[in-house]
């Protein structure tokens, strides 16, 4: 159902996975896709979300009382987790709440969790969690998140399963204007020529490889935001990942989609 990828005392962080999944046959949603929006049939999805709020109940005592949804839409806005409201359209979530699990869903886009070091001596400390595709990324969703830390020392932040470099082929303009946009907005510390021989490589023609893990941990390290984790799987490659390009490339209808989980404790 899903992996840890950080926990101690007063944070979890979860990644969940397609659960039983012929990825490289006809399968489109193998057995525990969390994604209302990709034409799966919405009762097993609730079903699906309600097992991952009762599982991350098993591990934390009962200590969760909600996930929260976005309708996602590769934006630079970042929305506050209050006590019930319906989905918003946004590409990050913040909260100081505990027991609160804020959810965003990938299938090959960057999904970065962001946590106070010191929760545990803070009850004001605050927990987000980011979508961040090529989009977001030049966007500066991950600036604007940290911009709503109230205590902006000492965040750490944990990577989740994405597309990796030797999956990720774009177009050279596609590029150029990616390397553009970050530049402009110096959302890292980098000229454009030192951005471009960091996260692209040049192929034949007009295409190339974009390495948005790379280019996510460059904006994060210009915040003086630490990763703690030091792999991060290909959802192309990997069988247990939700990959929309690889999907794609199967001439496949439709694809799954995984949450990244975070939670206050």
């Amino acid at each position: 159902m899903f992996d840890i990828l950080y926990q101690n005392d007063h944070v979890l962080i979860v990644q969940t996975h397609a659960g039983k999944f012929d990825k490289w046959g006809d399968d489109l949603y193998g057995s525990f896709n969390v994604g209302l929006h990709v034409g799966d049939d919405s009762e097993q999805v609730l079903a699906n979300r309600m097992a991952l709020l009762d599982e991350l109940n098993k591990l934390t005592n009962d200590k969760i009382s909600q996930i929260h949804w976005l309708n996602q839409i590769h934006s630079d806005i970042v929305a506050h987790a209050s006590c019930a409201i319906p989905p918003q359209d946004a590409d990050a979530l913040i909260t100081d709440r505990a027991g609160v699990g804020l959810s965003i869903m990938t299938a090959d886009c960057v999904p970065i969790a962001l946590f106070n070091d010191d929760c545990a001596d803070n009850e004001n400390g605050q927990i987000a969690c980011i979508h961040a595709g090529w989009q977001g990324l030049t966007k500066g969703i991950i600036k604007n998140t940290y911009q709503k830390f109230t205590n902006k020392t000492n965040i750490k932040a944990v990577i989740g399963a994405c597309i990796s470099h030797d999956n990720y082929e774009i177009n050279k303009t596609l590029a150029h204007d990616i390397i553009s946009q970050v530049s402009d907005k110096t959302l890292v510390a980098l000229t454009v020529d030192g951005l471009y021989q960091n996260i692209i490589t040049d192929k034949d023609d007009d295409k190339c490889l974009i390495d948005i893990v790379k280019l996510t941990k460059l904006q994060l390290s210009h915040l003086n935001i630490t990763v703690i984790n030091d792999t991060v799987p290909c959802s192309y490659a990997n069988p247990k990942y939700y990959s929309y390009r690889q999907q794609t490339h199967a001439k496949k209808s439709a694809t799954g989609r995984m949450a990244t989980v975070i939670v206050k404790l």
